[in-house]
Order: structure tokens, then sequence, then C-alpha cells
């Protein structure tokens, strides 16, 4: 989250002090610190966490491991959804059930993906009118409807659409 603040305030997309963001534990401890004796309801913190990884600051948070503690009635706003994987719901699980024994008021379901929908995906392809298309980044039902998405724009399963695994090398000539 530094980093990407970081940039955009580089880049001119974010103004510098408008937002104040800490990526240095002891600086996040700090920050947490002077929250809880200035009154947190003075701020907004936005944690890195979402998906319940040890040792980010929510987890920590949960764990009671920092200076700011989360009370009766303070709530707690998931912002992304679970990378469906077993570990991560195990995880995000835990501290959610944490943040909750503490009092906590969790909102979750209020994920936007930054990923793009079926229609941008379409129109992208229409745009840059690929050689080859190999989707990535899914599952094998995701994948299918990719295929059949770019089948509707022209490309042929076997000649310019491809299907392969994690791994898998593919030759094209």
């Amino acid at each position: 989250m530094e980093k990407y603040w970081g940039t955009a305030v580089r880049t001119g997309y974010a103004g510098q002090g408008e937002v104040t963001v800490f990526g240095r534990r002891k600086s996040v401890d700090k920050a947490m610190k002077r929250m809880m004796s200035e009154g947190k309801e003075k701020y907004l913190p936005i944690m890195t966490g979402h998906q319940g990884e040890p040792g980010a600051i929510l987890s920590r948070l949960a764990n009671g491991e920092t200076d700011y503690l989360v009370e009766s009635g303070d709530k707690i706003i998931f912002s992304a959804g679970i990378i469906p994987q077993p570990l991560n719901e195990s995880n995000r699980h835990t501290v959610v059930t944490k943040l909750k024994m503490r009092g906590g008021r969790i909102y979750d379901n209020v994920h936007v993906s930054g990923h793009a929908c079926r229609e941008d995906h379409w129109e992208l392809l229409r745009m840059i009118n690929p050689e080859h298309v190999i989707p990535s980044h899914g599952n094998l039902v995701t994948h299918g409807n990719y295929l059949m998405m770019a089948e509707e724009t022209g490309y042929s399963l076997g000649s310019n659409i491809h299907l392969v695994r994690n791994g898998q090398e593919l030759l094209i000539d």
C-alpha cells in the first residue's frame, strides 16, 4: 500500500498530505498508538490483511497485538472478497471471528472487483486483435467461459485459442 501511494503521489494522481500511509511495522505501530491516544473516531484506518494473512496488520489487530483496540460497535469493512482457496478461507474466518469477539461489526461482500467484466474482455479482444488467445488466472469454468467468449469474437479453439495448465509449455509456430 505504501509503495502504491508513493507512486500515486510522485505521478500526480494523489496530493501530498491528503493521506498518510505507513508501511514499516514500527511506523504502523506508532501510528496505531497515536490514533488511540488522539481518539480513533478522528481516523479512518485502511489496513492490509483482508485474506487473513498471518502477520498482516488486520490479523495483528484481531489478535490484540497492536495498541489499536477493536471495541464494541467498531465497524470493519472487508472491501475485497476472499480468494477462493482453503487456506485463505480459513485464515479469513479466523480473523473475522476474532474481530467479532472483540466487538467489531463486520461488513462483508462489499467487494468491487478490479477485474474487467465479460464485455470489457470482449471489447479488449476486438480492440487489440491478438493472434492467439490464452486464458489464464482462473479455473476450468472461467477458462471455458473465456474460450466461448473468444469464439464469439472470431477465434477458434485449437487454432488460435489455447487452453494450457500451469507449467505447461505451448509452442506457437
